[in-house]
């Protein structure tokens, strides 16, 4: 497998912060406190559209590394009962935009986007339902939207959550 060089604590990670480990080979994400206490493990996808093995082409999978969440977007809040909406279907209720910390961009061509549910290949009413079906990204890392608002979304509320994407070398 191929993951992050850096660790959270090369960026101040502090009590308080979390640390989500996403682990392409098995399709699961664990989320660590700042003891190293496993908080809970959850299915994920970090698969693109292209090779399991690819990560540095456009549609293909989210770029290892370390990354932090960013801005959140938070539509379920905003409306959780919308009417057909392309970018809901797409993102589900929630969407964090991932902050790459190795320079993935220039490393690989490309970064990771976001963690977002939704997914247009369930299309709608599908894409925002609480379990949906995982379908590949262009590049992101998928969630349930349920998973996102009840157990992601809470742990951005107490600190800076880290985020390591390992995938297939």
């Amino acid at each position: 497998m191929i993951g992050p060089k850096k660790k959270p604590q090369d960026f101040g990670f502090k009590k308080g912060d979390s640390h989500l480990v996403v682990n392409d080979i098995t399709e699961k994400v664990k989320a660590f406190d700042f003891f190293g206490k496993v908080l809970w493990e959850l299915p994920v996808l970090a698969r693109g559209q292209g090779s399991d093995f690819e990560y540095k082409l456009r549609n293909t999978d989210t770029p290892p590394g370390l990354y932090k969440i960013g801005t959140i977007h938070k539509d379920y809040e905003k409306d959780p009962t919308p009417s057909y909406d392309r970018t809901l279907m797409s993102f589900g209720w929630y969407s964090f935009d991932l902050v790459e910390l190795e320079n993935q961009e220039n490393k690989y061509g490309r970064g990771g986007i976001m963690i977002h549910g939704g997914g247009s290949a369930c299309g709608w009413p599908g894409a925002w339902l609480p379990k949906q079906k995982l379908f590949s990204t262009h590049g992101c890392v998928r969630m349930h939207n349920q998973d996102l608002r009840d157990k992601v979304l809470p742990l951005t509320k107490t600190g800076t959550v880290f985020v390591s994407v390992y995938q297939e070398s």
